[in-house]
């Protein structure tokens, strides 16, 4: 059973949370690197001594938010790789849902492209992340396939990277294409590279 929050344990959580909320509107606003504590709270409605009660500054914020979104995507790479091969409805299915995902989360994803390029564990954790999610897509493509680690874990990171920047472009720095057949042409590259059926 798991234990019951306390309503000093439910602020701090919502604190913390409207802590985020702040610095990722204040990232938008004005990008990472030129976002100070004091953007933070303003956008968050807090105080310095609130903000350094729950973070250690900027970067730590960035970090529970890579952290956090790690950590969700590697679940939406698990419901990709639990079952039998998949069908191209499958994949487009999950690509559209991916999407949907990136859409969400622009704001954060944003953040996190900008702080890790000036924040080396940033750049790190979201390595570690990356890593994570091709290993489990790579071991999919093992199971489904037979046939050697190494060309699975490249085909793995190929896929994954070129779904990641074409999302980054589309969806977080605004280059326009309708959505169904960007899904769709996305589909027919992930089908050709695994030799999914129809």
């Amino acid at each position: 059973m798991s234990k019951r929050l306390t309503l000093r344990d439910e602020q701090k959580r919502l604190t913390r949370r409207r802590l985020i909320e702040g610095a990722l509107a204040a990232f938008e606003r004005k990008g990472y690197a030129a976002t100070t504590i004091d953007d933070i709270v303003a956008d968050a409605n807090a105080s310095r001594a609130t903000f350094y009660l729950h973070f250690k500054s900027k970067s730590d914020v960035v970090l529970v938010m890579a952290r956090t979104l790690g950590t969700r995507w590697r679940e939406l790479y698990r419901e990709l790789t639990s079952g039998e091969r998949l069908s191209r409805k499958e994949l487009y299915d999950w690509l559209d849902a991916m999407a949907g995902h990136y859409l969400t989360n622009r704001s954060t994803v944003a953040a996190l492209d900008q702080a890790a390029a000036v924040e080396p564990e940033v750049a790190s954790v979201r390595l570690a992340n990356q890593q994570e999610s091709m290993a489990l897509v790579a071991e999919s493509i093992r199971r489904w396939y037979g046939g050697d680690e190494e060309d699975a874990r490249i085909r793995a990171a190929l896929l994954l990277a070129q779904m990641d920047r074409f999302f980054d472009l589309w969806i977080v720095h605004g280059l326009e294409f309708d959505r169904p057949r960007a899904i769709g042409t996305l589909t027919d590259l992930w089908v050709s590279a695994l030799g999914l059926t129809a």
